[in-house]
């Protein structure tokens, strides 16, 4: 990317300071008023108060530890009563439950107007005259580090930034946004909108431009067609790790080693981390000795955790040359398997075969290749419910996050979320089961009342029928002139019943039929209807069995090729846009154009 001539933007949003109420804890015993400083982190906790959370030995030791060097005395977990805090916390929440439906629309309505007013303000940034949209312009406010997995630092109190701890990217010709910011600084080969170092994990965190923004997609698609050229040279570039695996170099023998792990187990490299990663966790280059187990068999166990905090496990066969270099490698218990190697010796083994190659490279590949093996094989019709077509592309989604490793810690809330979606399931299937029936009784019952009003009318037709052949047999036998008079008066009498009985007949048929298909069509698609809803449902939930412990939206947002989506969606009559969140639909809105 050429150097930016002119950046301008109004900083980003820091939010305002706590306010303290004056409320007040009890250690061991003692009442203690709390500064601001020191409430704001008792109330964070307070809040915390009935989750599995504060349950946690580790959550509840990093919090205190960290609460003690603000009160300026040592406390435990169990020294420490938060009830005066805790009541304030559920007075609040039935306070915000007990708002009438004008007060919630109104505070509804505020936050929207603030909100847009903010990102108006901090929202957007001009650079070299065409206006782009900022990512997360709003700094992290201070709050307990909740972490993900088994991170070590869960419960630990993070403090956000003030201004004085930020520092921001503007061109020179950019007036000084207001605020004691840390510095303002001009750095036009990289497009950071502001940056500032993270107090809990000492790493530097950045505000760049969305996800949307033309430089973002420009990264992703170079990322993505990457992916597409190492599909294509899978083969060459296989065969390189594979000729180095026994090289008289030990470093270079290592670097195939680490590269091999990567192209095989889907490992990360491990020396790089996302920006929001703080926990050592362990990837190809970082392994060590207590991470893998030779199993005699010809397979090796890995068992370490990787990013996020999440336990990796998996035992896999492995070629007798990476068996060798692995127990070679592994000789000193005490140091990494593959001191020496990180990820730009590996992007500089991988750059001699294919320029441009990186170890990240290859898990986007293959998440990508998962999906699109995946869809292949669900044999979507065209003609399908779009519902059976979600689900589909649900499943190749999780196949890339099995794939990637991309596992979670499992909600609190999965398991009553999914007993409440059984629950609908079988009052869905009992409610149809019981409009069916009723609808069924209801096409007998008028089947029956039809039946035996056709019986009445077919039996005074036949009355007035049997009675004309009486008046027509007496005329035919009868001298007498008056008499033949009334008869033919009778008979033309009949006739004219007769007309309006069979009237009535073909009118109660007919307005039967109508009916019944009226009826029959109700049933049928009634029956559909809720079959459909049903089967919605049950997909709903098979889907969130299946993916309890996975994070799909990491591997859609970062992994997978969404042109393989858009493809597919042509090929089955589906809009990619079905599956893919709003956020990510402009992150890649691109692909229709490409």
């Amino acid at each position: 990317m050429a150097p930016m001539k002119q950046l301008h933007h109004n900083g980003v949003l820091v939010p305002p300071m706590y306010k303290g109420l004056g409320l007040t804890i009890d250690v061991r015993g003692e009442t203690i008023y709390l500064t601001d400083e020191q409430e704001e982190m008792a109330t964070a906790w307070a809040k915390k108060i009935g989750t599995p959370y504060v349950d946690d030995p580790k959550f509840a030791e990093n919090f205190h530890n960290d609460f003690s060097k603000v009160l300026g005395i040592e406390v435990n977990s169990g020294d420490v009563g938060y009830s005066a805090i805790h009541k304030a916390v559920l007075e609040e929440r039935e306070r915000r439950v007990s708002l009438t439906r004008e007060e919630r629309k109104a505070q509804v309505a505020q936050r929207k107007a603030s909100r847009e007013e903010n990102k108006e303000k901090y929202g957007w940034a001009m650079v070299d005259g065409v206006r782009m949209e900022i990512g997360n312009y709003t700094v992290e406010p201070s709050s307990i580090f909740m972490g993900r997995g088994k991170h070590p630092r869960r419960g630990s109190w993070k403090e956000g930034p003030r201004h004085g701890d930020i520092e921001l990217n503007l061109s020179p010709d950019t007036p000084r946004p207001p605020g004691e910011w840390k510095a303002v600084v001009w750095e036009p080969d990289t497009m950071w909108i502001a940056r500032w170092r993270d107090r809990l994990s000492g790493k530097m965190k950045y505000v760049w431009p969305s996800d949307s923004s033309p430089l973002k997609q420009e990264k992703d698609v170079e990322k993505f067609d990457k992916a597409r050229d190492l599909r294509d040279n899978l083969r060459r570039v296989r065969r390189h790790i594979l000729e180095n695996l026994g090289h008289e170099d030990p470093r270079r023998r290592k670097t195939a080693t680490v590269t091999f792990l990567i192209y095989r187990c889907k490992f990360r490299v491990g020396d790089e981390k996302d920006e929001d990663e703080e926990a050592e966790t362990i990837g190809a280059s970082t392994l060590k000795p207590e991470h893998i187990t030779f199993n005699g068999d010809g397979t090796v166990t890995f068992d370490f955790l990787g990013k996020d905090s999440v336990r990796h496990l998996l035992r896999t066969e492995m070629p007798e040359q990476i068996i060798v270099n692995l127990r070679e490698f592994s000789a000193n218990p005490d140091a990494p398997l593959f001191e020496g190697v990180d990820s730009k010796r590996v992007s500089d083994f991988l750059d001699e075969v294919m320029t441009g190659l990186s170890a990240k490279v290859f898990r986007t590949h293959y998440a990508s290749t998962a999906v699109e093996t995946s869809l292949k094989k669900t044999e979507v019709r065209r003609d399908e419910p779009e519902y059976i077509k979600k689900y589909a592309a649900t499943m190749a989604n999780l196949d890339a996050a099995r794939v990637c490793n991309h596992k979670r810690t499992i909600p609190k809330t999965w398991e009553s979320s999914l007993q409440r979606n059984r629950d609908r399931l079988k009052a869905q299937q009992a409610k149809a089961k019981e409009k069916e029936t009723k609808l069924r009784l209801r096409i007998e019952e008028i089947e029956k009342k039809h039946s035996e009003m056709l019986d009445k009318y077919g039996q005074a037709l036949r009355e007035h029928e049997t009675k004309l052949k009486e008046y027509e047999q007496q005329l035919d036998e009868s001298a007498d002139s008056g008499k033949s008079k009334a008869l033919e008066k009778g008979i033309a009498s009949e006739k004219k019943a007769i007309d309006i009985q069979r009237q009535r007949v073909s009118k109660l048929k007919t307005s039967h039929d109508q009916r019944m298909k009226t009826l029959n069509g109700q049933l049928e698609n009634g029956v559909k209807r809720d079959t459909e809803a049903i089967e919605r449902l049950r997909l709903q939930i098979k889907a969130q069995e299946e993916t309890k412990d996975y994070n799909l939206g990491t591997s859609l947002k970062s992994y997978i090729d969404p042109r393989i989506y858009l493809d597919w969606g042509k090929r089955v009559d589906f809009d990619w846009r079905k599956y893919y969140p709003k956020t990510l639909q402009s992150k890649f809105s691109w692909i229709e154009a490409d």
